[in-house]
């Protein structure tokens, strides 16, 4: 099926599109068995089939290991269609919150996936051909190998050492090493560290803790920027304040004045938008309940989202994950 017209510069990220979708439907509690999204007085048939879903995200499955992010290149044995590290993520995410129970998931291929994709310098590229590689996939690899239990494919050594290159002067960390820091690439790297158990040896020393808490507290202006000087911007409110969240310090922040710039955002359409008086989209929608879940989720009737993984906390279940994490 053809994607709305504001979407179709999406079409390589289909998987994404799915995971904000459902992972929003899935905060709100709106996808049990039976969950039918029908309008009053019509009597048209359920137009959520979860395990048309599912089995549309195992066609995207690679032979070589993960998963792509749609169907863009025809059949899955095409010679340039590879595994993605960012869609794979985003895919074993999709699953569990559908209720597949992961069997048909190929973790060998996966994870031999993963390794080939680390870089010299401990960062991932996204696909095995050669890409832009920075913090996000990074973050994805982690995740990644969290889920499925096993961290052979990951040199934790190197890919610590590559957030500490991204490490900026006032305590925001980057995408890539010299640059500024940003709030997306701060939650990688921190909650990558934290999957790593390399958190507290990597950020208490020379003051990095202290600087980092400071950056992330002094982003909340009424909203939250993702960087010094920027606009507010919901999906901030997640990447900055479950950044604090997993540093235990998020009582910093003016939650109250945070979560009614959030509602404000809110629009006659449905949804949430990025800021103030523009149009909803599903990635903001997805990351202003995130934040909301994380904040207050007893308050907004949310379910209670992992803020490490991104998923509803009750998903995780299905990975059998060795260690818990916030």
């Amino acid at each position: 099926k053809n994607l709305p017209a504001a979407y179709a510069k999406l079409d390589t990220n289909r998987m994404t599109l799915v995971h904000f979708a459902v992972h929003s439907l899935d905060l709100l509690g709106a996808l049990p068995d039976n969950y039918s999204c029908i309008e009053e007085g019509d009597n048209s048939q359920t137009i959520l089939d979860k395990q048309a879903i599912i089995e549309w995200i195992y066609m995207l499955q690679m032979p070589d290991g993960g998963f792509c992010g749609g169907s863009f290149l025809g059949p899955t044995n095409h010679s340039y269609s590879n595994g993605h590290l960012a869609m794979t993520y985003t895919a074993l995410c999709t699953l569990a919150a559908l209720g597949d129970d992961m069997s048909r998931v190929n973790r060998e291929a996966v994870l031999k996936s993963v390794a080939n994709m680390q870089r010299d310098n401990g960062s991932f590229q996204c696909i095995a051909d050669g890409s832009e590689h920075d913090m996000r996939f990074l973050y994805c690899a982690c995740s990644i190998c969290h889920l499925l239990n096993d961290w052979s494919p990951l040199n934790k050594e190197k890919a610590v050492e590559y957030i500490e290159s991204c490490i900026a002067y006032d305590g925001g960390i980057s995408l890539l090493p010299g640059q500024e820091g940003h709030g997306g690439s701060t939650f990688c790297a921190v909650a990558s560290l934290l999957l790593m158990e390399c958190l507290s040896d990597t950020l208490d020393k020379d003051g990095r803790r202290q600087r980092l808490i400071h950056w992330c507290a002094h982003r909340q202006v009424g909203g939250m920027q993702g960087r010094p000087n920027k606009d507010e911007d919901t999906c901030y409110s997640y990447w900055i304040g479950a950044t604090l969240k997993l540093l235990g310090k998020e009582e910093l922040l003016d939650h109250d004045k945070l979560q009614n710039y959030v509602l404000s955002c809110q629009t006659h359409m449905g949804g949430f938008s990025k800021l103030f008086g523009a149009y909803p989209d599903i990635l903001h929608a997805f990351y202003s309940m995130a934040y909301l879940s994380i904040s207050a989720q007893e308050k907004f009737n949310l379910k209670k989202l992992n803020c490490t993984i991104g998923v509803r906390e009750d998903r995780l279940s299905v990975f059998n994950c060795e260690r818990n994490v916030p």
